[in-house]
């Protein structure tokens, strides 16, 4: 029998019992299923509740990590060594990675997956989906597809590609003209305009060790202080910041910055101002933001400020500098076939369903990265729920 680890410093309360607890019970009629998880801290980790609901899995061996250097664990271990040490002896031939630290965890024996969330604007994604990623935030990334491959995914794709493209078209807000989106949203029409959507900047946010500025308002300080006069930045807050972060100061800040930035405003997320923008936009500025995938679509020039990689096909540019030139000469994003094929194996393959994925499935994933057999379940999901979608609307 196998044996599959999941190593969960990160992981909240309601992705435990949303998503995780469902693939355990999932694994425990195929694998000898071990949990390596710290107590609950800064809303990450599990604690009583958690462990309540999952008392009929007697079968799971739980490791629960309560020693004093456990809030560590999030993003820098105190001794990793112990951890490794430990997770040796468990021999895992998989792990099911939930972590902002990565350096400890790629030490870890066995097959190594990351529990990723599944948004990919500006398409809409499956809810309460999640991917296997090999890497961590790895945007754009797919395992290697042959030719075949290839034709499988944009074949079963290419009529919900065509009618997922004419929703996002047909969008009431995505029907305005630029002038009036500009105007609307409070910026000019004679300077360029670079979209800055931010992070989040909870205190469980702890994967913000992999953005190039942990802090929201070092971001716009950095960019501000190297534009050029002709260009502004347009701000967009990330929607769990109007709900949970107290953002004063930084908007303060953005304010006496003048000109050179503008902070467009929508605490009651009553449109998409951050699809809505980026479509009207001249260029994009991210950190590991899921935006990056609107600049993609939209064709924007998209400069990533991360520690962490981009796949090629993003053709993401590396500097402020290169960026303004690149809106100053024109940008040629990727193309229509690119597009496709990524959010075409996004949407169907990589994205899965903690709900209705067997335990035998999850084991096929980790050992088979792409297996086309798996495109007509993925894309009977994908159009359901675009159905839901449409019937909502």
């Amino acid at each position: 029998m196998k044996r599959v680890l999941f190593y969960l410093p990160v992981v909240t309360p309601w992705w435990f019992d949303n998503i995780v607890s469902r693939m355990i019970r999932s694994l425990v009629a195929e694998a000898e299923v071990h949990v390596l998880v710290p107590p609950l801290w800064r809303n990450t980790g599990i604690g009583p509740e958690q462990l309540k609901n999952c008392a009929s899995l007697t079968e799971v061996r739980w490791h629960i990590a309560d020693g004093d250097g456990h809030p560590s664990w999030r993003t820098s271990p105190d001794d990793p060594d112990e951890i490794v040490e430990f997770v040796q002896a468990i021999d895992p031939d998989y792990v099911l990675c939930r972590s902002a630290d990565i350096a400890t965890p790629s030490r870890f024996p066995g097959k190594m997956r990351y529990l990723m969330e599944p948004g990919a604007p500006p398409l809409f994604t499956y809810a309460r989906g999640i991917t296997l990623q090999a890497d961590f935030s790895h945007h754009g990334a797919m395992p290697h597809l042959s030719d075949d491959d290839r034709e499988a995914i944009e074949t079963a794709f290419a009529d919900t590609w065509r009618q997922m493209r004419a929703r996002v078209d047909n969008r009431w807000e995505a029907r305005r003209p630029r002038t009036e989106v500009l105007q609307n949203m409070g910026l000019p029409d004679d300077r360029k305009i670079l979209a800055v959507p931010l992070e989040y900047e909870h205190e469980e946010a702890f994967n913000s060790i992999h953005h190039r500025f942990e802090r929201n308002l070092d971001l716009i300080q950095y960019l501000a202080d190297r534009l050029d006069d002709d260009f502004v930045l347009a701000v967009t807050d990330h929607p769990l910041n109007y709900q949970h972060v107290d953002n004063s100061k930084l908007y303060e800040a953005i304010a006496a910055l003048g000109p050179r930035v503008h902070l467009v405003p929508n605490p009651d997320a009553e449109y998409f101002p951050t699809e809505l923008l980026i479509r009207h936009c001249d260029g994009l500025i991210v950190q590991n933001t899921k935006a990056i995938y609107s600049g993609a679509y939209f064709g924007k020039p998209t400069l990533r400020l991360s520690k962490r990689p981009s796949a090629e096909w993003l053709r993401t540019i590396d500097d402020l500098e290169a960026l303004q030139t690149a809106v100053a000469l024109g940008y040629q994003g990727p193309t229509e076939d690119e597009l496709r094929l990524w959010f075409g194996f996004h949407m169907l393959h990589e994205i899965v369903s903690p709900i209705a994925i067997t335990g035998r499935d999850i084991l096929d994933r980790l050992d088979r990265p792409f297996s086309s057999d798996r495109l007509a379940t993925g894309l009977e999901r994908a159009d359901a729920y675009q159905r839901q979608l449409d019937m909502a609307a």
